[in-house]
């Protein structure tokens, strides 16, 4: 709290804001999959989350370079009022008068791209707005604050999604209003490109080839896909491995079957993030940026081999356990190293250049499954050990090049 009372007043307002639209949007977000699957089938489904996932990619490289051709402001602005009506869509194909899933899914489809410019523009803003020695914490508040939303959303989901849809979101439409007007009448910019000592790129293919030049930055690029891939493994291999070589036993009288298990991995993960996220924070204060991140990818990838060679209940509690440790030290240190190489006047175009790494590691990740079946899990455990090493040795080759600069 102490550190919260110290932080600039929009990054505040930011964080609470991250609170509510995380708690609304984790009502239904997880859920929707399931959804497309009940009216429009799995083929289609898969489709359309492709095309979703194709469109924030393309969004997020051009948001990332107009945030440094307009600033900030205008930005967030712009995608509040996208989301606004994406969400007021959504809930108008959901309602008692009109139902329509493919409604549905275009209302959805606005509010990512809403969301592809706001994450961006907002993520830079943090940049701007805080310093080398303050940014961890920030990254560590959000990151819990995050997390607890989506907990609490989550459990919302799981009682009022059925037969309360359009009332979630009918909830998301009145929160991204008020987002837009908190942006509106309480966020100042914290950007102006015509201030800047340096002209900003107008052609969008040269400032991201400029980018590209930055060595150090490249690096650690390089290295978030692979950290990307250790994350996505809960939504990718894992819940493969439980549902194929998990040994159903009984807990507490509740048996506890490989879907079950994974649902219990996900939710040891979130209750240690919300308990501890503070207590460990302060237990790594003084660690140094190769320790946090080197520490936290390694604990998070073996926590993740652990759970790929283990095939019961203690093991993948033991797994999720050693894993969420690792995720906690790593997000605040790789998140505040992330801005440290991201200062300048082109902090947007960084942002955009940054957002593929999600893409590319779902790729690579989604390979991974399909070519698992000549491997198995034994295979899989051992290309985890080289996705640890290729997401640590560029890393901190990426640190020390940065710290020898300055």
């Amino acid at each position: 709290m102490k550190d919260f009372k110290t932080l600039h007043p929009t990054i505040k307002i930011r964080l609470l804001m991250n609170f509510i639209g995380s708690l609304c949007f984790s009502t239904v977000g997880g859920s929707m999959t399931i959804y497309y699957n009940k009216y429009m089938g799995a083929g289609i489904t898969g489709i359309l989350l492709i095309l979703s996932s194709i469109m924030v990619f393309v969004v997020g490289l051009y948001a990332g370079h107009l945030t440094d051709q307009r600033g900030r402001r205008p930005i967030m602005l712009f995608s509040t009022a996208v989301t606004t009506v994406g969400a007021a869509v959504a809930t108008i194909a959901n309602s008692n008068f009109f139902f329509d899933p493919w409604i549905t899914f275009l209302g959805f489809l606005i509010l990512n791209f809403g969301f592809g410019f706001f994450n961006t523009a907002s993520q830079a803003m943090i940049v701007d707005l805080t310093t080398s020695e303050n940014r961890r914490v920030v990254y560590s508040i959000q990151y819990w604050i995050i997390n607890f939303a989506i907990l609490l959303g989550s459990g919302l989901s799981g009682w009022f999604f059925r037969d309360y849809l359009v009332w979630l979101l009918l909830a998301i439409t009145i929160e991204e209003f008020a987002s837009f007007l908190v942006v509106l009448f309480w966020i100042d910019e914290s950007f102006g490109p015509e201030s800047q000592s340096t002209r900003q790129e107008v052609n969008i293919i040269k400032a991201y080839f400029t980018v590209a030049k930055d060595k150090v930055f490249m690096y650690y690029l390089f290295a978030s896909v692979f950290i990307a891939m250790i994350f996505n493994q809960t939504d990718y291999y894992l819940p493969v491995h439980l549902s194929d070589g998990f040994h159903a036993t009984t807990f507490l009288g509740i048996e506890i079957y490989g879907q079950r298990m994974l649902t219990i991995f996900l939710i040891i993960n979130t209750l240690i993030i919300v308990l501890f996220m503070s207590t460990l924070n302060k237990w790594t204060r003084n660690w140094s940026r190769s320790s946090g991140i080197g520490v936290g990818i390694l604990l998070e990838g073996a926590g993740f081999i652990i759970a790929f060679l283990g095939n019961n209940f203690a093991f993948e509690v033991t797994a999720s356990i050693v894993a969420t440790f690792g995720e906690m030290i790593l997000v605040p240190f790789s998140q505040a190293l992330r801005a440290d190489l991201m200062e300048g006047d082109q902090v947007g175009t960084y942002t955009g250049a940054f957002s593929v790494t999600q893409p590319v590691a779902s790729v690579l990740s989604g390979a991974l499954v399909s070519f698992s079946s000549l491997y198995g899990s034994y295979g899989m455990a051992i290309v985890m050990g080289f996705i640890i090493l290729l997401s640590i040795v560029p890393s901190i080759k990426a640190i020390r090049l940065h710290e020898g600069q300055n």
